[in-house]
């Protein structure tokens, strides 16, 4: 086995800036990432469903031994296959693997890896367990922005109906939200995704090795955001990390203020807008829902690891 300091966790809300935070990590010399692991289409084989919660939808054993054996890269992957993807592009994962099972393959024949990153949303509801023994960054963004993004890339929730048995559902207010001809289905998932991880995240014991990474600070400052992680994970704040951070949210066109439709990682429009096209996707209705959800629930993190 390498000998390579615990693994950092990239977690979070989906569609709150987990990708790029991982770039900028994994491009410091040594560090590597593997991405989305525990993502049921293309990731672990041994994973049956999207977003484990250890102690409710699988044991705290069997996660633990999944976990385990990734983190020795004793892993196997599934193929990816998806219902949209070409011939040619199923010919490529046959014999070369998706984007998951690549970027565990090129972390395990790394030679100059000291430092393991697992970015994954899906393992939201393991951060519990997670952070008793491992650095967890939670990304979150606001839910208007993230209601938007839900709709444009035509994200419902649908593990909601499972999820929601382990919390309270006197705590759960949008489980009797309904979607109609002005509000949309994904804008539900969104509302139910939001609640159910302030739920989750408030219930969390005060852990240092949990922290939380704003989506919305790094979209219109950085330097600031990133600098802030980095002295809490005790590392170097290098020109080079400044310079990838200001890159990824600018854009390869600082004029385009709205990503392309169903592209989940648009690198050309400018993301200091990315929290504020959601004027320009969600209806007046949805956008009226949201206000008045956020404003009722009073949604707030823990003041730990901020």
């Amino acid at each position: 086995m390498k000998n390579i300091k615990k693994p950092i966790i990239i977690s979070g809300i989906p569609r709150s800036g987990t990708t790029p935070l991982g770039k900028v990590l994994s491009s410091i010399e040594g560090f590597s990432m593997i991405y989305e692991p525990f993502n049921v289409n293309q990731g672990i084989i041994d994973v049956k469903f999207n977003y484990p919660y250890p102690g409710k939808n699988i044991s705290v054993q069997e996660f633990q031994s999944i976990f385990n054996s990734l983190v020795q890269f004793k892993s196997s992957f599934k193929k990816g296959y998806l219902k949209h993807d070409s011939f040619i592009k199923r010919i490529f994962k046959t014999f070369f693997g998706n984007e998951s099972s690549l970027s565990y393959f090129k972390s395990k024949k790394s030679s100059s890896l000291k430092q393991l990153i697992i970015k994954d949303p899906f393992l939201l509801f393991s951060s519990k367990e997670l952070c008793l023994n491992h650095k967890v960054i939670i990304c979150y963004r606001p839910l208007l922005p993230l209601a938007a993004s839900f709709k444009r890339m035509k994200w419902d929730f649908k593990e909601f109906e499972d999820l929601v048995n382990f919390f309270p559902l006197n705590s759960i207010k949008s489980f009797s939200l309904q979607c109609s001809d002005k509000i949309s289905s994904n804008v539900i998932g969104a509302i139910r995704f939001y609640e159910l991880f302030h739920n989750y995240i408030n219930s969390i014991n005060p852990n240092k090795n949990l922290y939380f990474f704003s989506q919305h600070k790094f979209s219109t400052n950085p330097v600031e955001e990133i600098t802030n992680l980095l002295n809490y994970l005790e590392l170097e704040i290098s020109n080079e990390i400044i310079q990838i951070s200001e890159s990824l949210n600018k854009g390869r066109n600082s004029q385009i203020h709205l990503p392309g439709k169903k592209i989940q990682h648009d690198e050309n429009y400018n993301k200091r807008y990315s929290n504020e096209y959601y004027k320009l996707v969600l209806t007046k209705e949805e956008i009226d829902l949201i206000n008045l959800f956020v404003a009722e629930e009073r949604f707030e993190l823990p003041t730990f690891g901020l």
